[in-house]
């Protein structure tokens, strides 16, 4: 077989294979844009014909692959979709199986297929990919072009992609979600200073360390000492006794707390003035004002979005997906606010940010992504003034150098 380029039932030589995994077929697409007929010269004609030459044979190239790498199937054109008669690889994220066999969705078997991972034959011819693009998107139930473009760029960027569907379950019980123990001993300290009782003692199983808390207290007690005293005071003083430097005993709470108690009210003031864009609240009465657009009868997520660090994702009980997509060309109108807000509120479970893709006439893809989650104000709430000035002393007396 070495004396020929092809061998028996179309396998290649050895010679062929490795001729086939050294080479590189690419376009080298140096042109410069042509701004009228006049600029067409010689030089641009064989630059041209150069470039039609090196993507003719970049199409022209035939795939190669192991046969037994490859998964077959049959394409079902009653039920539009690929049984598979022969698995290979992995498919955790790949098609469904019930009691009639196992089966991958029209969308996932054309991506299979760019990927030379997959062979369908269709009354016992193999479907090219050219076939596949007609047969497989286009139909009611499947794909759009635009659609299939967005679903391939994600998954050959490594995203986990799943079409959306209103009833799936997710697996909300994710350890990552879990602050570390040093920020719950942070939090649990901050509560104990304010004499507030510590929502998220009990929200968290973990429990802390009895020596990471204790550590995290002082350390806290530091800072808040360094805070309360620059360390400009500090260098003016490193002259004076030691009997100085200490603060005595007999200073009055009651000063410290006016002093803490009047800086609190110069930032209130202060971030009341920047606050001129509002956080979202649960009725929209703000959207109220504005005009309602018109309304589109197809509008509606097409995707879930899963991240890459999903080492253990499963097509049957996904995480909670990071967004949910929605694919629209870019000749149609650009969704208004009010409508992806809408979109957001009415998602069933947990709330996740929505990702706007627009896919422009040449099947380039820009992403536009909208997290509309609201930011709480008040991450403690101050409940009066007489337990606050009561956590302050403590806190005081806590910060005060022995």
């Amino acid at each position: 077989m070495a004396g020929c380029s092809e061998g028996p039932h179309g396998l290649l030589s050895g010679q062929d294979m490795v001729k086939h995994h050294t080479e590189s077929y690419e376009v080298n697409a140096q042109f410069n844009k042509l701004v009228s007929l006049e600029d067409f010269d010689e030089t641009r004609k064989a630059d041209l014909e150069r470039m039609k030459e090196q993507l003719r044979c970049l199409l022209s190239q035939e795939r190669v692959n192991k046969t037994e790498s490859l998964s077959e199937g049959v394409w079902e054109s009653e039920h539009r979709r690929i049984r598979l008669t022969r698995v290979e690889g992995k498919w955790q994220s790949y098609g469904y199986e019930d009691s009639t066999g196992k089966y991958v969705e029209c969308y996932e078997g054309l991506f299979l297929m760019e990927m030379n991972r997959l062979m369908v034959k269709w009354n016992g011819v193999v479907v090219s990919i050219e076939q596949g693009y007609s047969l497989l998107l286009g139909h009611p139930g499947s794909l759009t072009l635009e659609e299939y473009q967005v679903y391939s760029t994600l998954i050959r960027s490594g995203y986990y992609v799943l079409r959306y569907e209103c009833g799936r379950k997710y697996c909300t019980t994710n350890l990552d979600d879990v602050p570390p123990a040093e920020e719950r001993c942070v939090w649990g300290n901050l509560y104990e200073m304010l004499n507030q009782p510590n929502p998220r003692k009990d929200k968290y199983p973990k429990q802390e360390d009895g020596k990471l808390y204790e550590t995290v207290r002082r350390s806290m007690q530091r800072y808040g000492k360094l805070i309360r005293n620059p360390a400009a005071k500090s260098e003016e003083s490193t002259d004076e006794p030691t009997s100085k430097k200490l603060r005595p005993d007999n200073v009055s709470a009651s000063e410290d707390h006016s002093d803490g108690f009047s800086r609190i009210e110069h930032f209130r003031r202060m971030f009341d003035r920047f606050d001129v864009v509002h956080s979202l609240n649960e009725e929209g009465r703000w959207l109220e004002r504005t005009v309602d657009p018109p309304e589109e009868n197809d509008l509606r997520p097409v995707f879930d979005l899963f991240a890459t660090e999903s080492q253990t994702f499963k097509k049957s009980f996904p995480p909670l997906p990071i967004a949910r997509i929605i694919v629209r060309r870019s000749s149609q109108r650009m969704l208004h606010f009010r409508e992806l807000h809408r979109m957001y509120q009415q998602q069933e479970q947990t709330p996740v940010p929505l990702m706007l893709m627009l896919v422009s006439d040449n099947l380039s893809v820009h992403c536009f992504l909208y997290d509309m989650k609201r930011v709480q104000r008040n991450v403690i709430a101050l409940t009066d003034e007489n337990a606050t000035r009561a956590a302050s002393s403590s806190f005081a007396r806590m910060n005060r150098p022995s």
